[in-house]
């Protein structure tokens, strides 16, 4: 019995993985043939920093490097309440053109942690695009070219891939980037879909007439994560069209820093919102775990029992589309050494997956 109900659920997850990955490629593609524009666009950079000290420098030497014209985007950093000198250090930068400075000590009613800090530079934007990244990542010079390319006349929502590094100049071939590509793939499917699965607010860009029009942060604002996918979900039905740039010119890197404690705390960070999401989401989440329960349950009884040719078959359709998908995939956002990392994840991510999937739900984490 069990041989067959893992071979039905392994049909639904190759069918699922190919209708992802057609979606994934759609967008890329449509990316890819926008051609360079005429103009360059306004745009309003917001960041909200909080006890980020140790990575205002980096980031501002980054920023500092960007190839735009001057008087085509301002730079809004929120100092959210910091206790490490993060303010006295900002007011003595000039490095960055159009660079200011919100120094917010005070509370806004209905918003919470990030959310109410991004509201700040919102509120005080001059401009209708708006491009999002963390106090933590270094920007590439062509960040905002890219912007500009992607974001058409009629594209209200933009992400691009962003590479997770241990230093500003560690390497980005790791088992945490193969994850993380994984669920920027589910992104940008869901894009190409209007489905929205995810999202990463540290690679984002939204107009601010659209994010007003969906009522901003209101019915989140409460919840101290949730300021990309859940406010993506809010904005869907306002965007005329999303887009994904897999450009290597637009990857943001994000600096995560050394300790373990911290990262394990941002993985339950994000997976304490499954209770959040909508029925479907949860649906789709809830399946995928059952999947890979069933998935460790079938290799054992391979290597230990006594295998069948339809357990057999099972496993290998499932591995040879998860390495396709992989494959193709790293290979369209130019990371594509990430795909080598697949022999490993085999086994680790559904584990992971189905670690903090648990812990996330039925736990706590902090986070400041």
């Amino acid at each position: 019995m069990f041989t067959y109900i893992f071979g039905i659920y392994t049909l639904i997850y190759v069918a699922f993985l190919a209708w992802l990955e057609r979606g994934a490629f759609a967008i890329c593609k449509a990316d890819k043939a926008t051609p360079e524009p005429d103009s360059q666009q306004a745009i309003s950079i917001i960041i909200a920093a909080k006890n980020e000290l140790s990575n205002l420098p980096h980031l501002l030497y980054s920023l500092a490097a960007l190839r735009y014209p001057d008087s085509c985007y301002e730079v809004i950093i929120v100092n959210d309440h910091s206790s490490d000198g993060s303010a006295e250090y900002l007011a003595t930068q000039s490095i960055v053109p159009n660079l200011r400075v919100i120094d917010f000590t005070w509370t806004q009613d209905g918003l919470v942690g990030k959310k109410a800090a991004i509201q700040q530079g919102i509120n005080a934007a001059r401009y209708n695009i708006l491009a999002f990244t963390d106090a933590d990542c270094l920007v590439p010079p062509n960040w905002l070219k890219e912007i500009n390319r992607s974001m058409t006349e009629d594209t209200d929502y933009l992400l691009a891939y962003s590479v997770m590094q241990r230093t500003p100049t560690g390497s980005a071939f790791r088992l945490k980037n193969f994850e993380r590509g994984v669920y920027y793939a589910l992104a940008a499917a869901g894009l190409h879909y209007r489905i929205p699965f995810t999202s990463s607010a540290c690679n984002m860009v939204y107009r601010k007439s659209v994010f007003e029009a969906s009522g901003g942060f209101s019915g989140i604002g409460h919840l101290l994560s949730g300021d990309d996918d859940l406010l993506l979900m809010k904005m869907m039905p306002n965007i005329r069209k999303a887009a994904f740039n897999p450009n290597l010119r637009m990857q943001v890197c994000s600096i995560d820093g050394t300790v373990a404690a911290k990262h394990h705390q941002t993985n339950i960070r994000r997976a304490s919102k499954f209770l959040l999401h909508p029925w479907w989401l949860q649906l789709t989440s809830a399946s995928v775990f059952v999947y890979f329960c069933l998935f460790y349950w079938g290799l054992y009884r391979a290597i230990f029992g006594q295998p069948n040719s339809i357990l057999v078959l099972s496993l290998m359709m499932k591995t040879s589309t998860e390495f396709s998908f992989c494959f193709h995939y790293f290979r369209r956002i130019g990371q594509a050494k990430l795909g080598a990392l697949y022999p490993v994840q085999i086994l680790l991510f559904p584990a992971q997956f189905i670690f903090y999937a648990l812990r996330g739900t039925l736990g706590r984490y902090s986070w400041k």
